[in-house]
This record gives structure tokens, sequence and C-alpha cells, in this order.
């Protein structure tokens, strides 16, 4: 895979730990190396790293504040040797170009607002310009929400319950409305092919209760929700090239079933297929891939993924093994509310954004400035 690389973007680098630049050099080297001539002396193996991002979003995950590339080392004795190595690995880069033409906000109001943000001077105007958008505030803009385009907005939250809650109540409206059949997928898990026993299913339900949280958002879901028109957004980097990466949102313009599905009628409002469906068919909202051969503009088809996991089941008299279930989903999730670090590098026209009290160590700012000015 490295052996022709010349060059490694890293976008987004404001969350790069120096841990992880230190073990990305280290490994990427390793993947240059050619069998019988001498490793490269040279950092990431002497490929070309161009840093891309904004060090005013968001910092690294899951690690300390001083783990960011820009903290500075105050002492080698309480710094993990990746973590000098990350910082010493940053700072061997010496060429910064400035970006100067905003892309993503056209409104100059909010362009204004989002450049004295950006240097942490923000000025009274702004903070009145910002109560007017706050639907709770006497003197907001009046706001039409059953009229278009705020008839169809999404939602911006750094709460799982609120982001739960609101795709399932809206998911039931675009059922109504567009009175659209809501199809209900559950994941087929199986062992060599074979469906799982009891005892196997009671050992793959304690392993997912027992997961920590942040395994179990990397997981394929138990159950997805699909419906022709439905808004959704892709959960995990599925292909790249077809741009279908995680955080990718689009519509459900057509959902291709098993031949061997049980018919249904439309009259019923939710119905739990028996198969998983061949491939479900989505209009990207944004995509920079080029149009498929018999698709439509911006159309690809997404199709199931498979996710290996091991669980220790009790077979005969208390005897314990280990067993490897492959686990099939669409990694897709409902796309009418979705959390804020999703809403990252992302350009919505119209959006609404929670900003009520936050867990501990989040902060509503890095979800304005990548959301555009028309909201």
């Amino acid at each position: 895979m490295w052996k022709h690389a010349k060059y490694l973007v890293i976008d987004e680098v404001s969350m790069i730990s120096k841990s992880f630049l230190a073990k990305l050099s280290r490994n990427i080297s390793v993947g240059k190396m050619v069998e019988g001539e001498t490793p490269s002396s040279h950092l990431f193996g002497g490929i070309s790293v161009i840093l891309c991002g904004d060090f005013f979003q968001f910092p690294p995950v899951a690690c300390a504040p001083s783990e960011a590339l820009y903290f500075p080392i105050t002492s080698v004795q309480h710094n993990h040797k990746n973590s000098l190595t990350g910082r010493t690995i940053f700072k061997e880069f010496t060429t910064v170009v400035t970006l100067k033409q905003q892309m993503h906000v056209t409104n100059p109001v909010w362009q204004d607002f989002l450049h004295h943000l950006h240097f942490g001077q923000v000025q009274e105007c702004h903070v009145h310009m910002l109560q007017t958008l706050v639907l709770t505030n006497p003197d907001a803009i009046p706001t039409d929400f059953e009229s278009n385009p705020w008839n169809d907005t999404c939602l911006v939250t750094p709460c799982h319950a609120v982001q739960r809650i609101w795709n399932e109540t809206a998911l039931q409206k675009h059922g109504r409305v567009a009175k659209k059949v809501i199809l209900v997928c559950q994941a087929e898990n199986t062992i060599k092919g074979q469906p799982l026993t009891l005892s196997e299913r009671y050992a793959a339900l304690m392993k997912q209760l027992g997961s920590q949280s942040r395994q179990r958002k990397q997981d394929l879901p138990d159950i997805v929700q699909i419906a022709i028109g439905m808004k959704v957004m892709v959960t995990q980097n599925v292909e790249t090239d077809l741009d279908i990466t995680n955080g990718t949102r689009g519509t459900i313009v057509d959902i291709w079933l098993r031949p061997d599905e049980p018919a249904f009628t439309e009259f019923q409002p939710l119905i739990k297929l028996k198969f998983l469906p061949v491939c479900i068919l989505v209009k990207l909202d944004r995509t920079c891939t080029t149009q498929l051969k018999d698709f439509e503009e911006c159309m690809i088809p997404v199709e199931l993924a498979c996710k290996p996991y091991r669980i220790n089941c009790r077979i005969g008299k208390g005897n314990i093994v280990t067993r490897t279930v492959q686990r099939h989903q669409f990694p897709m999730t409902v796309a009418y509310a979705f959390m804020d670090y999703h809403s990252q590098g992302q350009t919505i026209a119209n959006v609404i954004v929670d900003i009520a009290t936050l867990p501990t160590g989040w902060s509503t700012r890095v979800s304005l400035p990548m959301l555009s000015g028309e909201s």
C-alpha cells in the first residue's frame, strides 16, 4: 500500500495527538521498508507530509489536553516517549500556508462574527446577533418551522439522547407525511455462515452490554430503520473512493430488497424485514466522486458492511470456547439530527443547533464555525 506513496495529507490536524503522530511516522516508515535495502532514516519513511486544519477546532480525542501538537513539552520525566517524539516531529514542519478565502460561509455578517470568534475578539454586536437566533429569546427572528426550508432542517446536538429522540420522531413524521413504509433491518450475526445458537446469542448480548461506549459506537448497529426519502448518515468509512465515509449525509432514493423477501402492503407503517436488503441507493448531499454508470448524479449504492467480533460462550459441561461472529449490517443511521462532531467540516445552509446545558468538556463554540452563515 505504501510502496509508491509520495505524499500524505493529514486533515483535521487539531485532533491529532503527539503520540499518534509519532506512531504514524513509525508505522509508515515500516510500510516503506524494502526487503534487502537499508531502512530510510527520514520521518514517515521519506514521504512528504502536509498537515491541514485549524487548531481552534476539536482537540485530540480521548487523551490529555497536553497531547495537542502545539502544547510545549514542560517536563521530560512526565511525558511519554511517543509524546516527546511527536512534539519533535511537529516542530519539523516549518512551511506554513494560510488560506484566506472563505469557501464555506458566504453571509458577510456571519463571516465577520466567525473571524472575530476565531481570535477570541467577539464584540457586543456579535453577541446581539447571536441572541436574535436563539429561539427562546423574545427578540428572536420569527421563524416558520412549517415552511421550507425550516420544515426539513437538521438538528446538531452534543447529546446522544436528544439525537435519538429527535430522529425517532422525525422518521415517524416522514413516514406519516410522505406515506412511506419504514423498514426495520435486523443485523445478521453468523459463525462460519451459520446462525447463532441460544448460548452464542446470549454470549453476544453480554459482549455488547460489557463493551465500552466508545467501542459500541464503532460497531455496526443491531437495528437500522430505513425508508425511501429518509435522510441518512453513513457511520463508517466504507468506500472512500466513492465518498462513502463516516459523516457522509444523503437521502435514500431506492431500496433493493431480496427476491425472496415476503410481500407486504404499503398500508403497514412499520415492517420488520425477514432478510437484509441487497443494497440501498443514496443520493449524497455533497460528493466529489464522478457519476457512476447507470446511476443518477450524486447517487451511490450502499452495500452491507461486515465486521467480526469475538465472544466467549459456554458449551457442554461448562467448557468456555472463543467464537468469531461475523455481523452484517448497513453502516448508516437516521440523520435528521446528528452529533456536533459529525458537523465537522460540513456546510449546512439551514440548521438548528442545540445550545442547552452540555456534558462536561464540550463547548457549543466548536459547532458554530463549522456551519454555514445562512442559518
